[in-house]
């Protein structure tokens, strides 16, 4: 079935199907409304010959008697061939008759006196627009300069923006129909004119705080996620490091040690101990973390201290960088800056640091004793990180093992293989995690054998064997694979686990797992078993980012080498490797992150066995020559995303080997060679080239092709989706058509635009829609924009500017996101006990775990009085944010919040003008007796209103992190019953 209306659930399917006496009910009603409306349209034409418009209620009962006119046609059309369910006939029947019954005004249209006025009433708002467009350009003046500095602009302010972008839209709306009337004065009510003069006037009169942003030090003192420290050692360097730092005759502390040791983990310590310390209300002061990396030049080094410090150096020079760098330390009362894993010495001047000045201390950490001498002066203090002892290696070595049965016979060979690793913590780790699978003594003793005889003749850098050592201990290909293309990535660099999985999957690495959402899984997976291994190091606390050990990466590449792979990413190449770095051996080339420029015909390396090429991140490149893809015919995976690319040479066209073309990002690209001849092609990514204005001929030719990405893109692509019938992801900007979208049946997972509710639910209720894994639809006139307003959720739906008292919503069942922004006709989500009967039926609420409501100029509460909200409706609800909707006073019930909140992470409150109440008494509108007043279980937490942070009590789950209120006049207190302080 097609369609069904408006607020009638899928079940309605398999329900009773439709008598005739239904039917003809149904006709006789829609005959006497349609009779209606024709004689209403003969009085309107008569009043608009006399220069009278129509009012807007009366346009609105319009506008639904013509939709419930297609819909009573949808009913016609299927009878003929089919059954229709009972349930959807009585549905069109009851909202034909309350539009038989509305009472219409006496006057249809407003008379000419709705006009009087109308020219004094527009130079009025056009005065207060003047002097509010300058405000914002002054306030807008002074946020850039501090935004220069690195500060934030406050939640408030830019609340306050938005709402001026908002009436500049309005007023503009209303000065193109003045520009398109017959006269300027008899275009548009006064009254709509003196609403916006309204609203002008409030935003002129909005007293915005005196500091209109945050110090980006708000942001400095967050402490990072690191192992714990072992052995005494390490501890005593921590305190003394610490101590040394509140000394104010050391200006400089450089910490030295083998690779592997341990001196990065020690460093984070410090730094957590500092943010702790800062943190406190008695003391103040920043710490910044810079991992500087091999190879790094002096304006590089000022690049990467500018961002700690949240400071625009861009485009200035070594000395005016410099000169920047100093003043921006020297402002702040007491500063420590720690750089990270330093190869080469520098003159701190030269970079702008100002040591020995004031309260700025530099820590450094470096695997060469000589860089922290040459850094030395008077006010300086060398430490030495040494191995960790026999007995605390064998600690951390069993730790790292877990339980073992099979050291009660092998105990003393296990020593000797801890002992091997020289007291290096990170080969320590990574051998006694490669041994959790040897479970008889022979195992034991050949891994101390091959320790020994590798061990042998290594005088320097003796963990780079071990960790190969480790690697070579994998049982699984996939596994190692999978761990060798994380080397691809530069030195340092944070590696997100979904863009990690899906280069897995591009390179074939998850091959034989039946589908893209099981191979997406087991690659989750597997990036887990990287961290759990110690191959990777966690980023967060969530397992959605990684990191490489510089040593363990080191490793990586050398192996990768081995196997002919060129890995030469984030070196700040300007160049393309000379001739002699290519040749027929190699298979897979990274080059991301770089700086290199045009590619000119004299290259044309001869790889006719390289599979994947990336090329990602270079944004200086402008061009390549068609001769550079001429000699790679084996090349499966081209990735040319964020390069500023502007034409994709001809000879692309001929890469019949190609499954992957990925052009994300290219902001300069205007032109796509045909892509006729790429029959294999399986993914093409053309999101953000917001240049090219044209799709590839030869779209319509690949049959292979499954994930089309054109998110930001201006080509059209609408026109082409009907022959692409084996898509599984199709991410669009432009506006899709619901019959399109339903040839599509193998799509999995969708993002797009869909133009109004009626074409929504249509495809809402096609088998299509319910094979989508993941979607992230837009219903409305208003596009998607490209920000992530649900995050955490993996089905959303934002309905933007829609009428809903036209046409009512299909919510998805299994949504997990919901907004709602800017939508008339909907006063509660919840207006009935009837699980079908109202906005959102309850068990879809139940599935919520995001609801964004903004601007919505009807909306009283989440339920209507009198309603019980059966308990656990709202229990996966996570993140509630509420925008703008001055028609609630009370938002929660205390029934409400203890059967449904149980999960609420955050709350969200922000411009709700007659909001009284976070939490009121009893599920009664008009009740003012106090709540319960069993405080027994409530969740204690902090509040943040207008910027300032007070101690309340919540009664709520204690997952409940943040209640944020913000522009709520009105609000008289966060909970009834309690007093809060």
């Amino acid at each position: 079935m097609a369609f069904l209306p408006p607020r009638v659930s899928r079940v309605a399917r398999h329900q009773n199907n439709a008598t005739v006496e239904e039917l003809e009910k149904m006709r006789s009603k829609a005959d006497l409304l349609f009779a209606k409306a024709g004689d209403k349209t003969v009085e309107v034409e008569k009043a608009e010959l006399n220069g009278c418009k129509l009012k807007e209620e009366v346009e609105i009962w319009f506008q639904k008697v013509e939709n419930r006119k297609k819909e009573k046609q949808k009913i016609e059309d299927l009878v003929s061939s089919t059954t229709v369910p009972s349930d959807w006939v009585a549905k069109i029947t009851e909202e034909i008759d309350e539009l038989l019954q509305h009472s219409l005004p006496r006057e249809l249209t407003f008379s000419g006196d709705a006009f009087s006025n109308v020219q004094e009433e527009l130079e009025k708002m056009r005065s207060k627009a003047d002097l509010l467009f300058a405000k914002a350009g002054d306030i807008t003046g002074e946020i850039k300069k501090a935004e220069l500095n690195g500060c934030k602009r406050k939640t408030e302010v830019e609340k306050w923006f938005q709402k001026v972008e908002n009436v500049k839209a309005k007023k503009q709306c209303i000065e193109d129909q003045v520009r398109g009337g017959a006269s300027s004065s008899r275009t548009v009510p006064n009254v709509r004119v003196a609403e916006i003069t309204e609203e002008i006037d409030k935003l002129l009169q909005h007293s915005l705080p005196r500091e209109l942003t945050f110090s980006g030090d708000a942001f400095s003192n967050v402490p990072f996620v690191t192992g714990s420290l072992k052995g005494h050692l390490f501890e005593e360097n921590r305190k003394r490091i610490l101590s040394l730092l509140d000394d104010d005759d050391v200006a400089t502390i450089g910490i030295h040690g083998a690779g592997g040791i341990g001196k990065t983990t020690l460093v984070t310590h410090v730094r957590n101990g500092l943010c702790e310390k800062f943190n406190n209300d008695r003391c103040s002061g920043n710490v910044y973390f810079v991992t500087v990396s091999h190879g790094l030049t002096v304006s590089g080094l000022q690049l990467k201290i500018a961002k700690e410090l949240r400071l625009k150096i861009e485009g200035e020079d070594e000395k005016k960088a410099a000169a920047m760098i100093h003043c921006a330390f020297k402002e702040r009362n007491y500063s420590v800056l720690i750089l990270d894993d330093l190869w080469e010495s520098f003159r701190p001047r030269e970079v702008g640091l100002p040591v020995g000045e004031g309260g700025f201390k530099l820590l450094l950490t470096t695997r060469n004793k000589r860089v922290s001498l040459e850094i030395n002066n008077e006010k300086s203090r060398i430490i030495e990180v040494k191995c960790l002892s026999d007995d605390e290696s064998w600690d951390l070595f069993r730790e790292k093992l877990g339980d073992s049965a099979i050291l009660s016979q092998a105990g003393d060979i296990a020593r000797k293989v801890a002992k091997e690793c020289g007291g290096l913590p990170l080969a320590l780790e990574h051998i006694a995690i490669s041994m959790r699978a040897a479970d008889t003594v022979e195992d034991w003793r050949t891994v101390l054998a091959d320790m020994r005889s590798m061990m042998h003749d290594v005088v320097e850098d003796k963990v780079l064997p071990l960790l190969r050592y480790s690697y070579d201990r994998l049982r699984h290909q996939r596994l190692k694979g999978c761990f060798l293309y994380c080397s691809f990535f530069p030195e340092d660099h944070v590696i997100y686990r979904t863009e990690l999985v899906d280069s897995w999957i591009r390179e074939g690495l998850l091959d034989g797992i039946e589908n893209r959402e099981r191979q997406r899984d087991k690659g989750f997976t597997i990036f887990k078993e990287l961290i759990n291994l110690s191959l990777l190091k966690a980023d967060d606390n969530e397992y959605m980012s990684a990191k490489m050990h510089d040593l363990v990466r080191e490793m990586a590449v050398k192996v990768g080498k081995e196997k002919g792979f060129l890995i030469r990413a984030g070196e700040k190449m300007r160049d393309i490797p000379g001739e002699g770095e290519w040749n027929e051996d190699l298979c897979k080339v990274s080059l991301m992150y770089n700086d290199i420029g045009s590619i000119s015909p004299d290259v044309a390396p001869r790889c006719p066995n390289l599979s994947t090429l990336v090329l990602s991140v270079n944004g200086s490149l402008t061009s390549i020559s068609s001769l550079f893809f001429s000699l790679m015919d084996g090349l499966c995976v081209l990735d040319l995303s964020s390069t500023g690319i502007e034409k994709l040479p001809d000879s692309v066209s001929n890469l019949k080997n190609l499954t992957a073309l990925l052009l994300s990002h290219c902001w300069r690209l205007n032109y796509v060679p045909s892509v006729s001849m790429l029959g294999k092609l399986r993914e093409m990514d053309i999101r953000n080239c917001r240049e090219l204005r044209d799709l590839p001929q030869g779209m319509e030719d690949l049959v292979n092709l499954k994930f089309l990405h054109c998110f930001e893109c201006p080509a059209p692509v609408s026109g082409i989706l009907s022959g692409l019938s084996h898509l599984e992801e199709l991410t669009l900007s432009e506006k899709a058509k619901g019959q399109d979208l339903m040839k599509l049946m193998h799509l999995k997972r969708l993002r797009c635009w869909s133009g109004n509710v009626s074409e929504f639910n249509e495809y809402v209720m096609s088998q299509c829609f319910a094979s989508l894994h993941q979607y992230e639809l837009n219903v409305g006139p208003v596009g998607l924009e490209d920000k992530d307003d649900l995050p955490f959720c993996t089905r959303s739906v934002q309905f933007v500017e829609c009428r809903f008292e036209e046409d009512s919503p299909i919510v998805p069942g299994n949504v997990e996101g919901l907004g709602l922004r800017m939508c008339s006709g909907v006063e509660y989500l919840v207006s009935s006990a009837s699980p079908d009967s109202t906005f959102i039926p309850l068990q879809t609420l139940g599935n919520l775990v995001n609801l964004l409501l903004y601007g919505l100029e009807n909306f009283k509460g989440l339920v209507k009085p009198g309603v019980a909200l059966p308990p656990g409706s709202l229990s996966n609800l996570k993140y509630l944010t509420i925008l703008g909707c001055d028609g609630i006073k009370k938002l929660f019930t205390w029934s409400m919040v203890r059967g449904n909140l149980q999960n609420l992470e955050e709350l969200h409150i922000s411009d709700c003008r007659h909001l009284e109440e976070v939490i009121g008494g009893s599920d009664s509108e008009d009740d003012d007796e106090d709540g319960d007043d069993n405080w027994d279980d409530l969740a204690t937490g902090w509040v943040e209103i207008e910027d300032e942070r007070l101690s309340i009590y919540f009664p709520c789950s204690p997952r409940l992190g943040i209640l944020y209120l913000e522009c709520l006049p009105n609000l008289k207190r966060v909970v009834r019953g309690r007093q809060n302080g």
